[in-house]
């Protein structure tokens, strides 16, 4: 699809829709000040679709889309009770920054040239987040607050490494999660049987688990196991049990896996279509898949990697357990960690911003895929 079609498209659906009760009740008073809020509107428009050209350069069309927000501002001051603006604003970054700039996946649509430009992609995505909460504080009832639910979910959790209190954060991805969970016997039905709801329920379950809700990931991931769940879920489901002290279970989902899941699993994290938040958490995934499947060498490999991240230090004396015991059996030295003692070293591994991947650290050589008991 031709992206200027795609986002005139957008733009007819962002329109004041017929009979918009919240636009109706918001309206200014004053037939001057609507003629000014209307114009500002429409120019927006007009630049986010001039942007949306594929003959414009990527420093131009960022100019243009800067340009676009700044004329929705300029409405939102005309009119502050009006939700409209703040719909488009969130919409527009969406658009030209995150949605079609993702190279995981397949795309109908062109990507945008913006994709290209130099840009702060965490401030664009704080903005965009910010403006879909006001857009729903000001019209908590328009429908297309479900058009939104996930994306914000997602890019509120990949904000998590930038903040200086997460936690807010991953209760609001919780939240947005549940709610598309409460709205399934409605407007998403149809998209709940074209597999949102394990992509749903998958993600709030790791949501839970970066909360420290164990228990309550462990019923989550069940749900989405019954959906079907694709295997990167499962392996979610492995870690939390894991982490509830469940390590003969954790090994009999990863032994169910097989090894064929795992690599395409590690390859699915490579790619971008699974990211981890903070960084350092996917080396725990990694470990533990490669213990259970009697790969103790990349095990520890992987275990010192996780440790010295830092990442989720509620969970990191169970990753120093599990090295332990690797090392006992290898006979070999115990490593100092901040749980024994030191502060111990620094990350032998880049952290991958879920905004901005880069290559990913080296993998341990693995040996030739074999064979394992289904039993830990």
């Amino acid at each position: 699809m031709k992206r200027s079609f795609f986002i005139a498209v957008l733009l007819a659906a962002a329109a004041p829709a017929q009979g918009d009760i919240w636009e109706t009740a918001t309206t200014p008073p004053n037939t001057v000040s609507m003629d000014v809020y209307t114009s500002l509107l429409q120019k927006g428009d007009d630049a986010a679709l001039a942007a949306s050209s594929q003959s414009v350069g990527p420093t131009a069309a960022l100019k243009m889309v800067d340009g676009a927000i700044e004329a929705y501002r300029g409405a939102a001051n005309v009119n502050p009770k009006s939700a409209e603006p703040f719909y488009r604003i969130g919409t527009v970054l969406n658009a030209f920054f995150f949605d079609d700039c993702d190279s995981s996946g397949l795309r109908m649509r062109v990507p945008p040239v913006t994709c290209t430009a130099r840009f702060d992609r965490i401030e664009k995505a704080r903005d965009m987040v910010a403006a879909w909460d006001r857009f729903e504080e000001l019209a908590p009832l328009d429908p297309r607050i479900n058009d939104l639910l996930v994306t914000r979910a997602i890019t509120r959790t990949k904000l998590v490494a930038t903040a200086t209190n997460p936690t807010v954060l991953l209760e609001a991805a919780a939240k947005d999660y549940q709610a598309i969970l409460d709205r399934e016997d409605g407007l998403l039905r149809e998209r709940f049987s074209n597999g949102l709801g394990m992509l749903v329920l998958g993600n709030l379950a790791e949501t839970h688990m970066m909360l420290g809700n164990v228990e309550r990931a462990i019923e989550v991931y069940i749900e989405a196991q019954r959906l079907g769940a694709r295997s990167s879920t499962m392996f979610g489901l492995a870690v939390a049990l894991d982490r509830d002290d469940r390590g003969g279970d954790a090994f009999t989902v990863i032994r169910g896996l097989g090894e064929e899941q795992f690599e395409a699993f590690h390859t699915e994290w490579e790619s971008g279509n699974v990211f981890f938040v903070p960084a350092g958490e996917e080396q725990y995934y990694f470990a533990l898949a490669s213990e259970a499947l009697g790969h103790h060498s990349e095990a520890i490999e992987y275990w010192r990697l996780y440790l010295r991240s830092g990442a989720h230090p509620k969970f990191q004396p169970r990753a120093k357990e599990h090295l332990d015991k690797l090392l006992s059996r290898k006979n070999l030295p115990q490593i100092k960690t901040p749980f024994s003692g030191d502060l111990g070293r620094a990350p032998t591994f880049t952290p991958r911003s879920p905004f901005d991947p880069v290559t990913p650290p080296p993998r341990p050589i693995r040996r030739p895929l074999k064979k394992l008991p289904a039993t830990p």
